[in-house]
């Protein structure tokens, strides 16, 4: 009997802290003067932590990059990948991260760690029209805006934070949103 107790005592415990740190989601969309915006990066500032780097990976595949448009936290390592089987030259003249990297053939790779927040443009000095950009952050909360100019944000701590956008096609805008506790938050940027 006090086996049966206990057990049924550890799983009440065990489920009271995922009601107890329940985070809120922020979901919207992103508009222009000609319709939804693709490829827009979504982004919170005000977020207290500590959120170290990781990895990430952009292809070099038919004469683009994928993704054209990759945000990731401050300290990660990006690998750059050749999956053409052509040469191509990976570089960036950014003042946030300055690069030259010479993939000769397909399954070449190179790694390069992006220390400074913004946005960091790349370029292939082989095929002038492959171009993609970086965009680093101080935070894991942040999407990318599907085709339909739509995007989610999941497992935002409830607060009040300043929301970002960016684009290569459009002006950078901000709001304020209020995240609750559980539930959603819903932002529309129009420009």
């Amino acid at each position: 009997m006090h086996v049966r107790s206990a057990l049924i005592s550890l799983a009440v415990i065990l489920t009271i802290p995922s009601f107890a740190h329940a985070n809120g989601e922020i979901i919207g969309m992103v508009e222009s003067g000609k319709g939804r915006v693709a490829n827009a990066v979504v982004s919170l500032d005000g977020v207290t932590g500590n959120f170290p780097g990781g990895t990430a990976e952009m292809d070099q595949k038919d004469k683009e990059f994928v993704p054209s448009v990759l945000p990731i936290v401050r300290g990660t390592s990006v690998k750059f990948v050749n999956s053409d089987p052509f040469f191509h030259n990976v570089f960036s003249a950014s003042r946030m991260k300055a690069f030259n990297v010479s993939q000769e053939k397909a399954g070449d790779a190179s790694a390069v760690t992006f220390d400074k927040l913004g946005i960091v443009p790349i370029r292939c000095h082989i095929h002038a029209s492959m171009k993609a950009f970086i965009v680093v952050l101080p935070n894991p909360y942040f999407a990318v805006t599907n085709s339909n100019g739509l995007f989610r944000i999941s497992n935002v701590p409830a607060g009040t934070y300043t929301i970002k956008v960016w684009s290569e096609h459009g002006t950078p805008q901000t709001q304020t949103v209020e995240v609750p506790a559980t539930g959603q938050a819903k932002v529309i940027f129009k420009s």
